[in-house]
């Protein structure tokens, strides 16, 4: 018996670990799929499109392939968008479950070190949340539970 990508990927999905960052992946490849559809109704390879671009096939294929390795501009995308007859727009849709600053109470103890601990195991994730050096840095100084004014 021969197994299949189907069948691989119905094994795979059954780990939740596996199920989550598969569906946190949903939105790209819809980005993806978008991209694809326009070139392919364009009727343009690559090599066509990069020359309207006014870039290489090989940044092209880089777009089209992994969003998450290669974060292309806003610019980039609008000049692909335009080469093919479209217009970029961009859309944030508030998510239900996502606590704002402004819902959080202001005079919660904050423990830096565990903050900091935290941030660095992100930082370890393949595909983590990437904190900057200077962020941390920023955090080390930050006495619990003061703002960075009063902790000077």
């Amino acid at each position: 018996m021969r197994n299949t990508l189907k069948d691989f990927k119905a094994r795979a999905l059954v780990r939740p670990d596996v199920r989550r960052e598969y569906e946190g992946l949903e939105e790209e490849f819809e980005i993806l799929d978008e991209i694809l559809k326009a070139r392919a109704e364009a009727g343009l390879t690559q090599s066509e499109l990069a020359a309207r671009i006014g870039t290489t096939q090989s940044a092209v294929a880089r777009l089209e392939t992994a969003m998450g390795k290669h974060s292309p501009s806003i610019g980039t995308l609008k000049r692909y968008a335009s080469a093919l007859g479209y217009r970029l727009q961009v859309h944030l849709v508030k998510e239900e479950s996502v606590t704002t600053y402004k819902q959080l109470p202001h005079a919660v103890p904050v423990d830096a070190n565990a903050v900091l601990a935290g941030a660095r195991a992100l930082r370890r994730t393949i595909k983590g949340v990437r904190v900057t050096d200077r962020r941390l840095n920023a955090l080390k100084g930050r006495q619990k539970g003061l703002s960075k004014a009063r902790a000077k």
